[in-house]
Parts: structure tokens; C-alpha cells; sequence
């Protein structure tokens, strides 16, 4: 449902986006700060392009993703009592975007915690996105983190 402001909506349907563990969810709230959506305007959220479809007669907003939530590569490497967790997305233009989160215990343990920290990028290559990824990690950990 749009705000009354034009700048807002609650109750989207559609929307997916991915939280601070990693985890995809479908978004319930969705702020637009630069102007107010019209119908078959195109959005980001979270890095995806939406279509506003208009609200239905229950006042909910749908939205239309344009194009399907990205499959991506993880890759977990330990560093000190901590692991780096990158996902890697190949984008449509060849380059690789990268998305690191630091995390305690294996994700296979089924046990861990996952935060996102300030540092996602496209790179030219595959190899080039991992790099840069484990070295935002290490820094991450080393700048923030007290470990024995």
C-alpha cells in the first residue's frame, strides 16, 4: 500500500531481498526516498530491478521482478577463529560482483552467524572479485573483531 506521502509502501508483494545473514526474504516495507513510484516505473531493491504493478484492492503494493534472483558461487575460507564467506554473482556483462560477509563456525556445521559488512564490488574477473573479497574480509576482521 502506497503511503499517503507517495514515497512509501507497506505490505509489498514480490519483493525479495537478502538480509544481513544472507538469507533471501521477502520484503514487507519498501522506503523510496527520490520520488513517488508510478505504475510500470522500474525499482532496485536490493541490487534487482522491480516493476511497480500498482496496488491491488486489498491495498497491497505487487511488484514484478525483472529479472530472477541471482544464482551465485559461496565461498568460505577460514581466516584466524573466523571465516570470510563470499558470494560471487556473474553479472550479465561478463564482470563478477562480490559480497563478503565475516562469519563464526562452517556453514556446513549448520551453526554460524553470518554479518554483512561495507565492502561489495564488481570486478573484471572471477579471480579478481575473490581477491578482493578475502582481503576486505581480512581487514574487516583484523580492524574489528578481538580474537585470542
Amino acid at each position: 500500500m502506497r503511503l499517503d506521502s507517495g514515497m512509501g509502501f507497506d505490505r509489498c508483494i514480490g519483493l525479495q531481498d537478502r538480509g544481513d545473514d544472507g538469507e533471501v526474504f521477502d520484503a514487507t516495507g519498501l522506503m523510496c526516498d527520490e520520488k513517488p513510484s508510478s505504475v510500470g516505473e522500474s525499482i532496485l531493491v536490493g541490487g534487482r530491478p522491480y516493476r511497480y504493478d500498482g496496488d491491488d484492492s486489498l491495498g497491497n503494493s505487487i511488484f514484478t521482478a525483472l529479472e530472477p534472483f541471482p544464482e551465485f558461487e559461496r565461498v568460505e575460507k577460514p581466516y584466524k577463529d573466523l571465516f570470510i564467506v563470499l558470494e560471487l554473482y556473474p553479472k550479465r556483462n561478463g564482470h563478477v560482483y562480490v559480497l563478503p560477509y565475516v562469519q563464526s563456525g562452517e556453514t556446513s556445521s549448520g551453526t554460524f552467524n553470518r554479518k554483512v559488512f561495507g565492502f561489495a564490488g564488481e570486478f573484471e574477473t572471477r579471480e579478481a572479485a575473490e581477491r578482493a573479497g578475502l582481503e576486505a574480509g581480512q581487514r574487516e576482521i583484523d580492524s574489528n573483531y578481538a580474537l585470542n
